[in-house]
């Protein structure tokens, strides 16, 4: 991987793809992209162009960097290798393998091959939950290429007990964290609701409500889980009441598939804001059920996209961006490429709070973008877009040509 150092300021001759909105995609077939430092400082058309800098002139089309709101990258080494319902594929396949994250030298290794795969695949920006080893989570940050929100999974009961005693069990632990790695980079991540109790839910959300810190978990994948936390919580209304009462729901908050959900849990996530990580590719692969869109639209409720690796069978973006669609197309939504790309870029980046500064190409965002192969024979960037996402997992890994951030070429 070649990471080449920026100059003080260049310019980019180039086809541009940024979507401004679900439904709105702003493509300008010549335009010239300036960066200066770090930060995108010029868009326009080649003929609006007036600047006296050496053109440096891509092949391709440019899009924002790729944003991924769910991923696991402790669990990338064996990623679509194990399918079963949920709470199985946890106890026979994921949860074993997560146990050797205890090694300093497999996490270490684990963490470079994940973000040179992600970086390589497009991915600028990201929310991943580690494993229950806090100190898994140094290697983590070290490795990573890109803007990334890591947190450990808080777990400490529910699961092995090698786990379960390796994790966080008070408040006071997940402050010291929160303290050492910042506000904006470690988020509280109660695994789910089966690996937690209520008292120690109670402190995380009272915790989270003192910082604002952001929160990541799972909510409503399978039925089983469903079934499994009504076990375990009789006193709440349903799994998102679980969470809500505990005051872990929050414009923060980032859930992961929501596929269950009844019309009371889609009304309490719209008042709290909560985000949806929205999985097409795990929810596939694990045959947990397909996330009601409709109902996401009808309530309001905002969602951007997440490769679920490992149940997700691709770190590629575009890969989820495709599923996204098949998924709901075959189902008889009205989606289309234009708002796959807005959900996997500027969403995802508003869902974690970056929206002032990533996941668009806009003047005063960060430089953080992707070469795509183009221009396209498609007589429309929608064409283009649905051509660009189509072949398999292993083809739409490698498809970009080059990834840029904060102004310097990755790879």
């Amino acid at each position: 991987m070649a990471e080449t150092a920026s100059p003080a300021s260049v310019s980019y001759r180039v086809s541009v793809a940024d979507p401004v909105g679900p439904g709105e995609l702003h493509y300008i077939r010549d335009a010239v992209v300036r960066v200066a430092g770090e930060q995108i400082t010029d868009l326009v058309p080649i003929e609006r162009y007036r600047g006296d800098d050496d053109l440096v002139e891509l092949d391709g089309i440019l899009t924002p960097g790729l944003v991924d709101v769910h991923c696991h990258w402790v669990q990338h080494h064996v990623r679509g290798q194990f399918r079963s319902d949920l709470l199985d594929w946890l106890q026979n396949h994921i949860w074993p393998e997560e146990r050797a994250l205890g090694c300093h030298e497999t996490a270490v290794a684990h963490a470079r091959r994940f973000f040179a795969d992600t970086v390589t695949a497009g991915t600028t920006l990201g929310m991943a939950y580690s494993s229950a080893h806090t100190a898994a989570l140094q290697p983590a940050f070290e490795a990573a290429i890109g803007d990334w929100l890591i947190g450990n999974v808080i777990m400490p009961t529910g699961g092995p007990d090698e786990l379960c005693r390796a994790s966080v069990a008070t408040s006071d632990e997940v402050a010291a964290l929160i303290e050492r790695y910042g506000i904006s980079h470690y988020p509280i991540t109660p695994r789910f609701a089966l690996n937690c109790d209520t008292g120690l839910l109670d402190e995380l959300g009272r915790l989270a409500q003192a910082y604002g810190a952001w929160v990541q978990t799972h909510l409503a994948e399978s039925a089983r889980e469903i079934e499994a936390v009504a076990e375990a919580f009789p006193q709440a209304q349903d799994y998102t009441d679980v969470y809500d009462r505990a005051g872990l729901l929050t414009p923060r908050s980032v859930l992961g598939h929501c596929i269950h959900l009844s019309e009371r849990e889609y009304r309490c996530l719209a008042r709290r804001g909560s985000w949806i990580a929205h999985c097409p590719s795990s929810n596939e692969a694990l045959d947990s059920g397909r996330m009601d869109l409709a109902a996401v639209r009808r309530h309001g409720i905002p969602f951007a996209l997440g490769s679920d690796v490992a149940a997700g069978p691709s770190h590629s973006m575009l890969h989820v961006m495709q599923r996204f669609l098949h998924q709901h197309r075959i189902a008889g939504e009205a989606v289309t490429a234009t708002e796959a790309l807005y959900r996997a870029t500027a969403a995802g980046a508003q869902c974690l709070g970056r929206g002032g500064r990533a996941g668009r190409l806009a003047p005063g965002h960060r430089a953080d973008f992707v070469l795509m192969p183009g221009p396209a024979p498609a007589d429309t960037a929608e064409a283009w877009l649905n051509e660009l996402v189509s072949g398999t997992a292993a083809e739409l890994e490698t498809r970009p040509q080059g990834t840029w951030i904060g102004g310097k070429r990755r790879v």
